[in-house]
Formats: C-alpha cells, sequence, structure tokens
C-alpha cells in the first residue's frame, strides 16, 4: 500500500520490515540446505548464473549512491535466492507449482476484497496527462503487479490441467476469477503476454489432432472475417478504433512510442554509459530515473544500470538460455511462464524490486527448473524430498 502515499522521499514503512523479516526468513531456511546440497546448484550451470547476478550485484552496494537502500535491498535478495532451490528440492516440481498457483490466487482473492471494500486502496488512480487519470484495478498492489499475478495463476492452472494434475471442476472456476482480475487490472502487456503464454502451457493439448483441426478452423474463420471488412473498405477505421479503445489517454501516439518507453529507454541508456562498470548499485533506479518512471521499464537494462554492463550481460545470457531451453528443450508445464519473462523483460524491469517479487522468483526457478531435473510427473520419496530432484543433472 506504501506506494499509493505519493511520496517521492524513501521512507521506512511497517511493510518494508515484514517484507525485510520474510526474506530474512527464507534466507535462514536456504542456509540450512545450503552446504549439505545446494551449493552445488549455485556453482553448476545454469545457475552459475544467479550466483553471479547476485555476487556481482553486492559488489555494486559499495559502490551505491544510496548504500543503506541497496544494501537492504540486496539481502532480501540472497535471502530469497537462497531459498528457491531449497524450496524446489523439498516440494518437487508438481508441488511446487502448486504452492505457486495457490499463493497467486490468495493474492488475486485478497485484491478483489480490497477492490470491492477498502476502494482507496483496491483502486489505482493513474494520471495519464495533465488533465486525464484512469482508474484501475490495483488490489492489494499496482494494477502492472496484479496482471502478472493473474498472468501465473493462468499460466500454472492451464498446464497442470493439460497435464491432467488438476480436475478442471477445479480449474475452470478458478481461470475465470484470474482472467476477470486480469481484465481489470488493465494491464496491456500481461495481457499481451498471456495469449503469447497460455499456447505454449497448452501444447500437450492443442497437439492433438481434433485440436489441431478445430484451431484451423479458428485461424480460416478469422481469415474470412477479416477478408470480409476488407472488402468494405472500412478496415482502417476499425484499426484506428481499436488502438484507441486499448490505449489510455485515448490517442494512438501512446503505442507508438510503447507508452513512453522509448524516451525511458533512451535516457537509461545514456545513464548507463555514464556508470557502464558497478552501475549506481542495486535497485537505486528509482533516485536514477526518478523523472522516468522510477525505472528503465527493461529487464537487461535495468540490471545494467544496478551494476553495469556485465550485470546486464548477465541477465541477456539467462533470458537466451530461457529462449533455448523453449525451443529445444521443451517443458509445457513451466514454458508458459518462459515466454511471460522474455517478452515482459522487453518491457518491463521484472527481477529488480528492491522486494523481491513474483517475477524474480519464476524467473530463477524456471533457471533451475531443467538443472534440478523437475518435473510435474516426480513422486517424493519418503523423506518429502523428490529423489529425482536430488540426483538431477546439477548435482
Amino acid at each position: 500500500f506504501l506506494g499509493k502515499t505519493g511520496d517521492d522521499e524513501f521512507t521506512m514503512h511497517w511493510q518494508i520490515w515484514l517484507r525485510l523479516l520474510i526474506a530474512g526468513c527464507c534466507g535462514m531456511a536456504g542456509l540450512f540446505w545450503l552446504f549439505p546440497l545446494t551449493y552445488r546448484d549455485f556453482l553448476t550451470w545454469p545457475g552459475l548464473l544467479v550466483g553471479i547476478y547476485v555476487a556481482w550485484n553486492g559488489v555494486s552496494v559499495v559502490f551505491s549512491i544510496e548504500p543503506t537502500y541497496s544494501l537492504a535491498a540486496w539481502c532480501s535478495l540472497v535471502g530469497v535466492v537462497l531459498f528457491i532451490p531449497a524450496a524446489m528440492r523439498i516440494l518437487g516440481g508438481y508441488r511446487l507449482l502448486l504452492a505457486m498457483g495457490f499463493s497467486t490466487l490468495v493474492y488475486l482473492a485478497g485484491s478483489w476484497i480490497a477492490y470491492w471494500y477498502f476502494p482507496e486502496v483496491g483502486i489505482w488512480k493513474e494520471k495519464i496527462t495533465q488533465t486525464i487519470t484512469v482508474e484501475r484495478m490495483g488490489g492489494l498492489g499496482h494494477p502492472n503487479d496484479l496482471g502478472f499475478y493473474s498472468a501465473y495463476s493462468m499460466m500454472i492452472l492451464s498446464a497442470l490441467l493439460c497435464g491432467r494434475r488438476l480436475d478442471w471442476k477445479v480449474a475452470l472456476p478458478l481461470l475465470v476469477l484470474a482472467g476477470l482480475t486480469l481484465a481489470g487490472s488493465f494491464s496491456r502487456t500481461s495481457m499481451a503476454v498471456t495469449m503469447l503464454g497460455l499456447p505454449v502451457a497448452c501444447q500437450s493439448v492443442l497437439r492433438k489432432r481434433g485440436a489441431i483441426l478445430g484451431g484451423l478452423f479458428a485461424v480460416a474463420f478469422g481469415l474470412l472475417v477479416i477478408f470480409s471488412v476488407a472488402a468494405s473498405g472500412k478496415i482502417d477505421w476499425l484499426i484506428e478504433d481499436a488502438l484507441v479503445n486499448i490505449t489510455k489517454s485515448g490517442t494512438t501516439d501512446e503505442l507508438t512510442t510503447a507508452t513512453g518507453r522509448t524516451e525511458i529507454w533512451a535516457y537509461g541508456i545514456q545513464r548507463i554509459v555514464e556508470s557502464p562498470v558497478f552501475g549506481y548499485g542495486y535497485c537505486t533506479s528509482r533516485f536514477v530515473m526518478i523523472d522516468y518512471s522510477y525505472h528503465c521499464h527493461n529487464m537487461i537494462l535495468n540490471a545494467a544500470m544496478y551494476a553495469g554492463f556485465f550485470s546486464g550481460a548477465v541477465v541477456a545470457v539467462g533470458l537466451g538460455y530461457l529462449l533455448y531451453s523453449l525451443v529445444f528443450r521443451p517443458d509445457f508445464a513451466v514454458d508458459g511462464m518462459a515466454v511471460m519473462i522474455i517478452f515482459c523483460g522487453i518491457f518491463e524491469e521484472m527481477i529488480g524490486a528492491p522486494s523481491p517479487s513474483i517475477n524474480l522468483f519464476v524467473f530463477v526457478m524456471l533457471l533451475f527448473w531443467r538443472q534440478l531435473g523437475m518435473s510435474t510427473g516426480e513422486q517424493p520419496d519418503e523423506t518429502g524430498t523428490p529423489s529425482l530432484a536430488i540426483s538431477g543433472t546439477g548435482s
């Protein structure tokens, strides 16, 4: 709720202390498993990328323009990152996705409660221009975050449903809830990536002959409609009206500049070039980009701003690994989320929040997923630890 105050100055708040406490508890759990087992995960490809990213950002804290702020954010990062491979080994792929799906749905339910009963918190009034303000469903946070949670919920539920690990009677109403929340958040990036990611998450079903024929029929019908409209000579104004309707300000200029991101990217690159080696310190974009939306609106640029070109290169390699795995080592249980990270990383900072977000968790989890031999079909042993995960390729 703190972001709703509109304060430009950073101040400590009970929510921040709570987040630091949770991150600390995660770190303690991760340390318990570190040297018996998980330390190897950070020394093996591609988990090595996670270790390098965390270590180099730790170095950047020394050179930070706001060292106390960076140190607190970096400690939170360390705690959560230590926790992730330990949680993956304890739960296994299926139960991990169940836990993630349950937690995202709890967030969505809480957001609807805030939206209906606490509108001063649940409704986000976004100022688009000096005279235009748009009301969006924010729920328990920013509307874009709510959009991410909705999209992840739909990816996870769809993957488990198509993989026959979740009953449709349970999945269908939850998918409707996630879809309605996604629409209410009006997060266009999340809406676009959901349309891209869901077919990937549902490939195990879509590859069946009947589904392919149905898809071809739908494409043919859609082309028939498009050609009919084009023949009427009215397609130009239909496209213009459609583009205006999906903007917030009512002008298509908002789309041709990626809602102002082109200007933000140019300024971000300029500042990165001014401090190319160590950047400005972990999570300091809030201070560097104070007049430009508080961050670079790009996953790689934001990482480079925090800790220089090297940090940006590490994140770029991580995204490249996800793209490679998507093509050559497909796993439909998580590939929908991989599509989301890769696509959204072009337009959002994703993993650079001072309090580690779901996007960071998913990004790190995806890097470890194949390394630890995760799947939604493994069975835990008697100790509750998936034997497949312990003996995975990363060990």
